[in-house]
């Protein structure tokens, strides 16, 4: 890749060098967002902490990168040059291959100092044209005024206001296509949908079509109608609701074929499968694809008159074999019984309202198989329902049924908001004796249509198990943060690793294990034992690491072999935010996106307990930050991950200049007793909102260290116990070992209401001891009332370090001074 680096740029590695502390890199959008395949693009990307961009990683192949330079200026209102700021653009040089895949490309800039967000780039096959529409000067909102465009383009347009309309003339011959689809809720705004609307209109201004959803691509619409006479035909981009501003649009426009569905939906991986193109206002018509040989979804690009659809269908490659529904089929009786075993994939369509399709299979007893019917996934408008019953059943029996799924049954990581692909729903069905069954397929509206296509895939019931990073709750408002993995050189980062499984939890202990990890890169994680759901895994650079970024995969397998456990790396990319913050828009990506940075400018390391934590104890950590010459600033420290029972105190703060710190950490009653691998967080900069108040920080972590978790030394019994007020009393602990300590402990009384206090000080206990005595005085300001929680508060020194624990809870009665009227509590 070539770079041209201007004098700030310098300035601002030199600044680095010196040990300043790096700025997170952020993208928040791209200029033009798409572009036509078989040409160079220059796009510009705008965000923050950008002017030292090395690299753009792809996720998808078929762009290249030519250059790379910061933006200083950009053209103004008045077609001046107006000052940007620095490091919030860069232009890069995209060049796109001539058989690049067509549809969105997600990508990541690798900065000096971290990788930004998620965003997408869509290629298509027509040239882009500009809308050229500007405000306050000229208008496209009429058909007298409606940018003309050569057939199959696509224009890049944007709306300025809630009420600005976008016509464009296209000339079309008789019999030819007039069609449209836009791009504009795919593009992956930051906040809001864009909710466009769409129209053709025919020369003598009669409406055609209108429409502002698609069943393909939910919000965004597409058209396609056949021109009734030669002329100009307009369409029309507006909003839906005219409720937004600024919405920016990809609008594909011509003579092309605009699919809306193709069946059979998938086939034999590897194999070569003919579909019939369905959708078309010309009709349907037969095309070949070759399937790949690794099972997944397929983009299918319909072509027709030599002309491709601006965007692909999808097709799934799957290991088995296809069944074709033969009507009539709408009755278990009436469907043709099925020759090839299970698994299977049964394809069909719900051709009109109320019609149901049927399938007959064999299966034996105890046989486990999982349904999973693919309709909403490869953009039909049927909302399936399955069931599956036996052939004789009585009229009305119902089966077993199934309208919906859960993301982690399709293998999708934990994610709020609306994720489509779950209304195609999956039936774990258990064969409850030999014999035949029915399969049945329905739209749960009770709707059908022409490209109303299914697939139900059939295979026996297995569980996988998939990683993904999980969100933080208080990055609420910036989702993607930190979900891709920046490691400075010679230094540590750490990120909570979360662990789904798709079917039954495993039941074994688990490692995870990165594959294809830049050279001079280590994962060290703890082991994932039965029920948990989330570890923190840390990356470790050596020194001399080179900086690159690539996409690796994060697998769990078996803790010394045994069985093969299907496992990989899946991640739901929130986008277009709405709402209460919720996201319409879940893009999965199956590739852990990781960097090796260079270096930051300092590391922290933790002094490892020598002692156990004890339950209902706590225990100080110290840790030590050394800094890089020229770095002076604060340095924020916090353990992100906690064992269950585990609790901590806020975020400690390095002030600038210090090297020093302590970490407190506690443990309930019900911690898990063992051995916990935990690390810290350091961040630049100080306090706690540091981790999600949107400012550039960098993050490194400690070592892996081990927290060891035990029993308490002692049990303490408090018996109940009065004090009237202005007098003393005594109060024996009866105390119960569970672990021996050496030498002395210190003890006194916890959690003691106003008023009362020691009157001979605190103790010293050892292990041979039974019980200790103490003196309780009640002051004049002591409250009448009973008072629960008294505690025994112990110190044991065990290996040097000093662990405290609290035990006991003790019921204390403070009366009135007798002859005295009591003081309301």
């Amino acid at each position: 890749m070539r770079f041209f680096r201007p004098a700030s740029t310098c300035a601002a590695l030199l600044l680095a060098a010196a040990g300043a502390a790096a700025d997170t890199p952020k993208l928040a959008r791209l200029s033009p967002p798409g572009g036509q395949r078989g040409t160079t693009v220059e796009v510009e990307f705008t965000g923050r902490a950008l002017a030292q961009t090395r690299e753009v990683l792809f996720y998808e192949p078929g762009i290249t990168v030519e250059g790379v330079e910061p933006v200083e200026s950009t053209t103004g209102p008045t077609g001046k040059a107006v000052p940007v700021d620095p490091g919030t653009r860069v232009r890069v040089k995209l060049k796109l291959a001539a058989d690049c895949p067509l549809g969105p490309h997600g990508l990541r800039l690798r900065t000096a100092t971290g990788l930004t967000e998620y965003q997408r780039f869509f290629v298509g096959p027509f040239p882009t044209v500009e809308e050229n529409e500007v405000i306050g000067k000229t208008r496209n909102d009429k058909p007298e005024t409606a940018t003309p465009v050569p057939a199959n383009v696509t224009v890049l347009g944007k709306l300025n206001d809630p009420t600005d309309v976008d016509l464009y003339r296209v000339e079309v011959k008789r019999g030819q296509r007039v069609s449209a689809e836009v791009e504009a809720a795919r593009l992956g705004v930051e906040r809001g949908i864009p909710d466009l609307h769409l129209a053709i209109y025919a020369p003598d201004g009669a409406k055609l079509a209108a429409a502002d959803d698609s069943a393909l691509f939910v919000q965004d619409p597409v058209l396609s109608v056949v021109a009734p006479r030669d002329g100009a035909y307009l369409v029309e981009v507006r909003h839906s609701m005219y409720n937004a501003a600024n919405d920016v649009y990809r609008l594909h426009v011509g003579t092309f074929a605009r699919p809306t569905g193709v069946y059979p939906a998938g086939g034999p991986a590897g194999e070569e499968l003919k579909v019939r193109v369905l959708g078309d206002p010309k009709g349907a018509w037969d095309q070949t694809a070759r399937l790949p040989k690794a099972p997944g979804d397929v983009p299918f690009v319909a072509v027709s008159d030599g002309v491709s659809a601006p965007s692909p269908n999808r097709l799934r490659a799957s290991p088995f074999s296809n069944v074709l529904e033969v009507e009539p089929n709408d009755t278990p009786e009436a469907a043709p019984a099925t020759a090839a075993p299970l698994p299977v994939a049964f394809n069909g369509i719900i051709e009109k309202p109320g019609d149901v399709d049927c399938f007959r299979f064999k299966a034996k007893k105890g046989e486990q198989f999982r349904f999973h019917a693919l309709a909403q996934a490869l953009g039909s408008p049927l909302d399936p329902v399955i069931w599956v019953k036996p052939v004789g059943a009585k009229p009305g029996a119902a089966g077993q049924r199934a309208a919906d799924s859960r993301p982690n049954q399709l293998g999708f990581a934990p994610a709020g908001g609306l994720i489509r692909e779950t209304h195609d729903p999956v039936l774990e069905f258990t064969v409850p004796a030999d014999g035949e069954y029915v399969l049945g397929v329905e739209d749960e509206r009770g709707e059908g249509g022409a490209d109303y296509v299914y697939r139900v895939e059939v295979q026996p019931e297995a569980s996988a198990v998939h990683t993904y990073i999980a969100p933080e709750p208080e990055n609420q408002f910036a989702p993607q943060l930190r979900q891709a993995i920046a490691v400075p050189a010679g230094n540590l980062t750490t990120v909570q690793v979360g662990v789904f499984a798709t079917g039954r939890p495993f039941a074994g202990e688990l490692e995870l294990v990165g594959v294809n990890l830049p050279k001079g890169v280590t994962l060290h994680a703890p082991k994932l034992t039965p029920g948990m759901t989330k570890v923190p895994v840390v990356f470790e650079a050596a020194p001399d690491a080179k900086p690159e970024a690539l996409l690796v995969d994060l697998i769990a397998r078996p803790v010394g072999g045994g069985s093969a456990l299907a496992s990989g790396y899946r991640q739901m990319v929130p986008m277009n935010a709405y709402g209460n913050n919720d996201y319409y828009l879940h893009v999965p990506i199956d590739r852990l996106a990781l960097a090796v940075t260079e270096p930051a400018p300092f590391t922290v390391k933790v002094e490892e307990p020598k002692s156990a934590l004890v339950q209902n104890g706590e225990v100080s950590l110290k840790f030590s930050v050394e800094r890089a010459k020229g770095f002076d600033g604060p340095v924020t420290v916090q353990l992100e991950w906690k064992p269950l029972g585990i609790n901590t105190a806020t975020p400690v703060t390095v002030p600038a200049g210090k090297t020093e710190g302590v970490y407190l950490l506690g443990a309930a009653r019900n911690a898990a007793a063992g051995t916990h691998q935990l690390t810290l967080t350091a961040m630049s900069g100080s306090g706690r909102r540091g981790y999600n108040d949107g400012e550039g920080r960098t993050y490194v972590a400690s070592q892996p260290f081990k927290l060891p978790v035990a029993e308490p030394h002692v049990e303490a019994r408090f018996p109940r116990t009065s004090i009237e007020r202005g007098k003393t009393a005594a109060l024996v602990v009866k105390l119960n070992h569970l672990q021996p300590f050496e030498g002395k402990a210190a003890v006194t009384l916890g959690r003691l209401p106003r008023g009362i206090e020691l009157a001979d000080g605190p103790r010293e206990i050892t292990s041979a001891d039974k019980e200790v005595k103490f003196t309780l005085r009640a002051t004049p300001e002591a409250l009448v009332g009973n008072y629960q929680g008294v505690v025994l508060d112990v110190t044991v020194t065990d290996k040097g370090q000093s662990v405290r624990q609290l035990s006991g809870g003790g019921v204390l009665r403070v009366d009135a001074e007798r002859g005295a009227p009591a003081k309301d509590k």
